[in-house]
């Protein structure tokens, strides 16, 4: 179910002029990429057997809930802010391509991942490269053949507010393993204030993995895919 929205007053908007600065540019978005350090992560991940990439997504998909600019969509020129915004991610196939595949946020950890498997299956026994009303979402996609220090991706006008979160393949510097971590936004809507605090959340996240408990029924291993 796609979730509630509310039209927000953009005579109250503190963004306003901002928005209007932005909105109608040809390339209205911005795009940075940080390092994220993942070592304690990875040693827990080692002990539970949860997937690296399902577990990075829950992780950018409770950080990006919890800043409200990132929850904000461009809809037919009226801004709306989302009560929670779901996660969409790539799924490679055998072939080389890949299949979209629309989840839906979760607070439980637990809940998301074993949805989550469901849905990768789904996509993979049934690629899915439709188009439709995306606002809801967020984009996240995976190379982790490659440690990049940016990237860009393509968007169309009507769906330039929604965010992309790219992750890319980790690696050791010096004693930490960091994980490329990029971060697309509309300049109108978000900043580099709000991206980095996304970006605290996702390392707060990495560095307390409580929320990864031991499952009896994955194996006690770093899946990394």
């Amino acid at each position: 179910m796609i979730p509630n929205k509310h039209r927000i007053d953009l005579s109250r908007y503190p963004r306003r002029a901002l928005l209007e600065a932005f909105k109608d540019r040809e390339l209205p978005c911005f795009s940075v990429t940080c390092n994220v350090e993942i070592g304690a992560l990875r040693q827990r991940l080692a002990l539970t057997g949860h997937r690296f990439f399902v577990t990075m997504s829950w992780i950018l998909s409770v950080a990006a809930n919890r800043i409200p600019e990132l929850r904000h969509r461009l809809i037919h020129g009226e801004l709306y802010e989302f009560e929670r915004v779901d996660p969409g991610y790539t799924v490679l196939l055998d072939d080389h391509t890949f299949s979209f595949c629309d989840s839906v946020h979760r607070e439980d950890f637990d809940v998301y991942y074993a949805d989550a498997e469901c849905r990768i299956a789904a996509a993979r026994a049934g690629p899915d490269r439709s188009t439709g009303d995306k606002h809801h979402m967020i984009f996240i996609t995976n190379i982790p053949w490659l440690s990049f220090t940016a990237v860009t991706h393509p968007f169309s006008a009507q769906y330039a507010s929604i965010p992309i979160l790219t992750l890319g393949k980790f690696f050791t510097q010096g004693a930490q393993v960091v994980l490329p971590l990029a971060v697309q936004v509309h300049h109108g809507l978000a900043d580099g204030w709000h991206v980095g605090r996304f970006y605290d959340e996702v390392q707060r996240l990495v560095a307390e993995p409580s929320f990864l408990r031991p499952n009896p029924g994955l194996p006690g291993r770093l899946r990394e895919r």
